[in-house]
């Protein structure tokens, strides 16, 4: 009996803790909605909900660039990065918040966190984010397409453009 009470305490512990996130999410959203001041707080809950939304979407991005365009299964993955607007109604209110924000709004926990989550095709970042890059290239890499190449201006086999000239 004792270990029913037990068993049943913990369940509840654990579905408070889950429901306290979609508290902060509803919180947040209220506070935008009203217009009200946001704290460093808020755009910590801001920018882990937006970065979970990224992380998600890039990994079907990821998948999606490994395929052909034009292929079903290109398709069909395009299609889930769009489902995950439902499963993340609030991302392009909080990105819109947090494409707008200082760095002193933000806060350098959440800087740290805009830094790291910036690279990510599906992350809008403000202007001020650090996305880390090589700095030995001042260009891109490109390669010629396997099929379909239409609009190609040039030919080669991945060759650097702008590249940096050594003294």
């Amino acid at each position: 009996m004792k270990a029913m009470k037990l068993f049943a305490i913990l369940a509840l512990c654990l579905l408070m803790g889950a429901c306290g996130g979609a508290d902060d999410t509803a919180g947040v959203v209220s506070k935008i909605n009203k217009g009200e001041q946001l704290t460093q707080k808020d755009y910590t809950v801001m920018v882990d909900y937006c970065g979970k939304y990224a992380k998600e979407a890039q990994k079907l991005q990821d998948q999606i660039n490994l395929l052909s365009p034009t292929s079903e299964e290109a398709g069909k993955l395009t299609d889930k990065v769009a489902a995950l607007s439902d499963k993340f109604p609030y991302a392009n209110e909080f990105f819109e918040k947090i494409s707008n924000c200082t760095q002193e709004e933000v806060g350098a926990e959440n800087v740290a966190k805009i830094n790291e989550l910036a690279p990510l095709t599906w992350f809008s970042a403000p202007e001020w984010a650090d996305v880390a890059s090589d700095s030995d290239v001042a260009g891109s890499i490109v390669d010629m397409p396997a099929e379909d190449s239409a609009g190609v201006i040039a030919v080669g086999d991945g060759e650097a453009i702008d590249a940096p000239v050594s003294k």
